[in-house]
C-alpha cells in the first residue's frame, strides 16, 4: 500500500496537509527516498518527514506504509571460510586478510574490541 493512500473516512485536508501530501506522492511516483526528493525540490528534509509522520498520526496516510525497500545487489552477509590453522611464521599469531586484499598480522593476540575496531576502520 502506498504511503499516500487515504484511509476511508479521513478528515478534510488543510492546505498545508495537501501541500505535503502532494510532495510525498511525487516522491513515491519517482520512487525516490524522501531525503533525495526534498533536496531536489529545495524542501526541508525534516519538515517533509515531520509532515509525513503527522499525516500518519491523523489517519490521512495509512499506518505502516512507506517502509524501506531492501537494497538489491548488496549482500547483508558475506561468506567466510575457515582454513586449517597455519603454524606460526616469524612469530605471527593471528592473520586476517580483508576483502580489499590488505593483510593484517599480529605477533600477540589482540583484544576483541580492538580487533573489531581496527578491522572496521580498514575494511
Amino acid at each position: 500500500m502506498k504511503a499516500s493512500t487515504l484511509r476511508r473516512g479521513a478528515m478534510k485536508l488543510t492546505e498545508r496537509q495537501r501541500h505535503w501530501l502532494k510532495h510525498i506522492r511525487a516522491a513515491e511516483r519517482k520512487d525516490e527516498p524522501l531525503t533525495v526528493y526534498a533536496e531536489q525540490q529545495g524542501l526541508s528534509v525534516s519538515s517533509l518527514y515531520e509532515a509525513k509522520r503527522h499525516l500518519r498520526e491523523t489517519g490521512v496516510i495509512a499506518a505502516g506504509s512507506g517502509t524501506k525497500k531492501p537494497k538489491q545487489g548488496v549482500p547483508e552477509f558475506i561468506s567466510v571460510s575457515v582454513r586449517e590453522p597455519v603454524r606460526s611464521v616469524n612469530g605471527t599469531v593471528l592473520r586476517v586478510r580483508l576483502i580489499s586484499g590488505a593483510l593484517l598480522e599480529w605477533s600477540e593476540a589482540p583484544q576483541g574490541e580492538a580487533l573489531c575496531e581496527l578491522i572496521g576502520m580498514l575494511s
